[in-house]
């Protein structure tokens, strides 16, 4: 018969433990996500907690900053009866995630038709135009 993996981490001693923990963090992430303003939620989470200690991470200084003014409200917040919560601390541990830069997307040139229209405005255009002679570069870059 399998067993699901919240069985196997409740089996072990040592694994019932880290399970109660992370589960434990993720209450109070939860409790924290609802005490914050919308506009910082994204920007912070729950490191740890021990010993009554909860730990956070926020994204920058001035996030961290303002959890700090708000330490007091969010403590008194965030204790229960089965997590007794003294103290928070605020570190800021900036998050690596540097998305991939888009990918270079080649511009369509013109086709033949376009072509045309462009060509009938260029020659329609004074000889010494700045746009005549952009005109010009262009209509070389497009191939037949």
């Amino acid at each position: 018969m399998a067993r699901s993996l919240q069985e196997h981490l409740n089996s072990g001693d040592s694994l019932a433990r880290l399970a109660a923990h992370a589960q434990r963090l993720l209450q109070f992430q939860h409790a924290l996500e609802a005490a914050l303003p919308e506009a910082l939620r994204p920007h912070v989470r729950v490191a740890n907690f021990r010993l009554g200690k909860l730990f956070i991470h926020t994204s920058n200084g001035a996030v961290a900053a303002k959890v700090r003014q708000l330490g007091p409200r969010l403590a008194s917040e965030l204790s229960s009866e089965a997590a007794k919560l003294t103290q928070i601390e605020v570190r800021v541990q900036a998050r690596s995630h540097n998305p991939a830069p888009p990918p270079h997307i080649r511009p369509v040139l013109p086709g033949s038709q376009q072509k045309q229209g462009l060509t009938a405005l260029k020659n329609r255009l004074p000889g010494e135009s700045r746009l005549k002679a952009a005109l010009e570069r262009l209509l070389r870059t497009v191939k037949e």
